[in-house]
């Protein structure tokens, strides 16, 4: 009888402990193969790597006026649906779907009353970018009107809302919103440690694509996440256009990182850039005494101190929107 009761009981509990089992297993895969936005990782992990070259490049893209003027034109909803289709989330986030991207790229772009710039822009650098295989991320830090433009406190938000946001990129690419690549050819991957990459070496309105001097770090550049950390960032301290990138080039010589270019500074098609025109702005009249004294300032003024005012953030179609409020305060020795 005894016996009988005990065979009768295993009979119920074994399919009820195999269905916890399994749920438990369930909840556990779950749990450790989903992202910090809820999203699942298994899809991404379990396709191989991306080729080191993409098979999507085009080449060469003609940037003309024309070309330009085509693409602010065209229908908003028509280019955040096609962008959608594409696989554009919100906030500007894309990865491949075809295979696992070696590099997960934030692009910063400051801006401040440049509202037809950012269109093209965007709709210019998502299809850009993805033939280049990459996981990016647009982030766009607009400044509020009270001061006079500050492209390094932008640079630094923005990087600072990158790791809030969306997570540990492993770079960030500092890009002026009037600034494209005319070929796809031109890398926007992620440098390694300690060799960040001056990308923007050959632009149109520079003596007709003629490289840039060595010294020059602004308009297009890329940095692992841990250099910009290590050089603190750039200076908060530039209100108005100009020195901030001569001082951050001065930042990367300080820690012993190396700056390079792309096919070793070689200008070709592939590195040219297309300048969107735009009236001048004021020049700092301090700027090259803020570049004289940087040196020793280095590890108190950039990402240690920053400070700012989000007043606004959106994760739109094809750019997470950030609107903050910045002032000056002073940096003392």
């Amino acid at each position: 009888m005894y016996w009988s009761h005990v065979a009768h009981l295993r009979v119920i509990i074994r399919p009820v402990l195999i269905t916890f089992i399994t749920i438990s297993i369930c909840v556990l895969w779950i749990h450790s193969n989903t992202s910090a936005d809820g999203t699942l990782l298994a899809a991404t992990q379990s396709v191989q790597p991306c080729p080191l070259i993409s098979p999507k490049l085009i080449g060469w893209t003609n940037l003309s006026l024309e070309t330009m003027s085509a693409m602010s034109k065209e229908d908003e909803a028509i280019v955040e649906f096609r962008m959608k289709e594409a696989g554009v989330k919100a906030g500007g986030r894309y990865e491949p779907s075809e295979c696992r991207s070696r590099h997960q790229v934030a692009i910063i772009v400051p801006i401040r009353n440049r509202t037809e710039h950012l269109t093209v822009f965007l709709r210019y650098m998502h299809p850009f970018l993805q033939r280049q295989q990459l996981n990016y991320v647009i982030i766009v830090v607009e400044q509020s009107e009270r001061w006079p433009f500050n492209r390094g406190m932008l640079m630094n938000i923005g990087f600072r809302e990158a790791q809030l946001l969306h997570g540990k990129y492993q770079c960030v690419i500092l890009h002026d919103v009037d600034m494209l690549p005319e070929h796809d050819g031109n890398p926007y991957t992620c440098p390694t440690n300690g060799k960040p990459r001056q990308m923007a070496f050959s632009i149109d309105r520079w003596n007709d694509y003629n490289s840039i001097p060595w010294s020059f770090f602004g308009a297009v550049s890329a940095i692992s996440a841990n250099d910009f950390q290590l050089i603190n960032g750039y200076s908060n301290a530039f209100w108005g256009w100009g020195g901030e990138d001569d001082q951050l080039f001065q930042r990367t010589r300080s820690q012993n990182l190396t700056v390079v270019r792309a096919f070793d500074g070689n200008v070709s098609q592939v590195v040219h850039y297309k300048t969107m025109s735009h009236s001048k702005a004021t020049p700092n009249p301090d700027r090259m005494s803020l570049i004289k004294e940087g040196w020793t300032k280095f590890k108190m003024d950039g990402l240690v101190d920053l400070r700012y005012t989000r007043l606004d953030l959106k994760l739109k179609p094809l750019y997470t929107h950030i609107v903050v409020d910045i002032q000056p305060y002073n940096i003392t020795t």
